[in-house]
């Protein structure tokens, strides 16, 4: 299961056997509408006395996506947001997942031993 989600990068989304009624309550922030932080946000804005740091994450954001998520934002009263997340344009490369390897043992009849040195 870790390597499936090193794998999936923290997602659980693609993995088989997890239930969907489980991949429904977990989701990572870019998988989460940004509409819905910014609602949020929204909704705790009255209870602070100074803005809040609100980070947006979108997977794939373009000029009409930011405007009409930042019009959302100045309508609900945002004071402020904070950094954008995206994600790369590359990733990295991956592979099937490997098992872990097995920890080493010190042997003290061997003069190699990494584990000692």
């Amino acid at each position: 299961m870790v390597n499936d989600l090193k794998y999936f990068d923290g997602s659980v989304q693609q993995i088989d056997r997890i239930p969907p009624v489980l991949k429904a309550r977990y989701a990572t922030a870019f998988e989460i509408d940004a509409r819905w932080l910014v609602e949020a946000a929204a909704r705790r804005q009255k209870w602070l006395d100074q803005a809040q740091s609100l980070n947006l994450y979108m997977a794939e954001p373009n000029g009409k996506k930011l405007d009409a998520l930042y019009q959302l934002a100045w309508e609900r009263g945002l004071k402020t947001t904070y950094y954008l997340r995206s994600l790369g344009a590359t990733g990295a490369e991956k592979s099937a997942p490997v098992a872990a390897p097995q920890p080493q043992v010190c042997s003290i009849d061997e003069p190699d031993c990494e584990a000692c040195q």
